[in-house]
């Protein structure tokens, strides 16, 4: 009979997790790991090292520790998120080394968490607005513009004698060059449009207008197992804003809100008059603004990342599958437009964004 694991010590700044290395089921958590990440060590040996790591996703994660299984032992670096109880990422580095014996086998991970001196992750962020990040889509953002203009037009010139070879295989190549070059400008449009850098064309709309025009393609194009509401408000006045940007805004909003429903729920887009309580940049308090709002029936943001979801790059999609640019391009478009976001959440409840602008006929403050 096999004696007990000693415990794992807690005054580190790095945590030990043993783990099962043929099932990744994690054996025995040490204290540093249970407070970082929030869960008792009870809950955490009911867990599995892939229920903690955000990215790299499950299936990646197992593809690369699957050496690890070499019953003659072996060592493993990786960078990795991980996740705790609250559903935030935390930024970290994992070393992981087999251990054999004659009797027992152990995967011993070390976690290194990016961390300050104040307990905080040192993950480097940028806050909406960030100068920093504002001058540097800027001038990124130029630059890549005209380098890109070069390709496409190339491209362009390449392809029409191409049509005349009459060379499908070629065409096909060309075209797909295109299509990835009007990609790669369509982000660095979203980059700038994030950074509040995007050359706007501005005239008087109407709100209601553009929701009208939108809510039929909305409906037609969303899952049938969302419902789409549409609330106007018919005296809202109009706005001085481009237009394009706005529809692209608020589709961007409406994706959101889908993909925080997967299994289906209500949709809505209204239109109003209201105060910009706790929009950011803070408006007059005193000033009634158009908002434009919508709202999901999803599992809405957890406390702790409510607080990031402006800021440039910041994603909670796992596995890269998010570049961190919807949100914060449609904050970049309404600070450049005079207006301010909010955003209002509750877990399991659904998420409210609203777009305060000032009315045409109303100077900004």
């Amino acid at each position: 009979m096999q004696e007990p694991l000693s415990p794992i010590g807690t005054a580190t700044d790095q945590a030990l997790i043993l783990l099962d290395p043929a099932t990744l089921a994690i054996v025995q958590a040490g204290g540093c790991a249970q407070e970082v990440l929030g869960f008792s060590s009870v809950r955490l040996c009911e867990m599995s090292l892939t229920d903690i790591v955000a990215d790299p996703p499950p299936e990646q994660l197992r593809k690369l520790l699957r050496p690890m299984t070499d019953a003659d032992g072996g060592e493993l670096t990786l960078r990795a998120s991980l996740r705790d109880k609250s559903g935030r990422t935390i930024p970290a580095e994992l070393l992981l080394v087999r251990l054999a014996g004659p009797e027992e086998q152990a995967l011993t991970t070390v976690v290194r968490f990016y961390r300050d001196r104040a307990g905080r992750d040192s993950e480097p962020r940028l806050e909406p607005g960030d100068r920093k990040f504002v001058d540097f889509a800027g001038r990124l953002g130029h630059d890549l513009n005209n380098l890109l203009s070069t390709v496409i037009g190339s491209l362009g010139l390449i392809r029409e004698d191409v049509l005349e070879e009459s060379d499908d295989e070629k065409l096909q190549l060309v075209d797909d060059a295109l299509s990835a070059g009007r990609e790669c400008a369509d982000l660095v449009d979203r980059l700038m449009t994030a950074a509040g850098k995007q050359f706007l064309r501005p005239r008087r709309v109407a709100v209601n207008s553009i929701i009208e025009r939108l809510a039929p393609l909305l409906k037609q194009t969303l899952p049938a197992d969302i419902e789409v509401q549409v609330s106007l408000d018919p005296d809202v006045p109009d706005l001085e804003l481009d237009p394009d940007r706005l529809e692209a805004a608020i589709l961007d909003l409406v994706v959101n809100a889908r993909e925080a429903m997967p299994s289906g729920g209500e949709l809505t887009i209204s239109s109003g008059m209201g105060k910009a309580a706790g929009a950011l940049p803070t408006l007059a308090s005193d000033q009634d603004f158009v908002q434009i709002t919508v709202r999901d029936a999803g599992a809405g943001i957890p406390e702790a990342l409510r607080s990031r979801v402006l800021e440039p790059l910041f994603t909670t999609k796992s596995g890269g599958s998010g570049r961190g640019l919807g949100l914060s391009m449609v904050n970049g478009f309404v600070q450049q437009s005079r207006g301010a976001l909010s955003v209002d959440s509750t877990p399991s409840r659904g998420t409210c964004v609203t777009l305060n602008f000032p009315a045409a006929d109303r100077p900004a403050t």
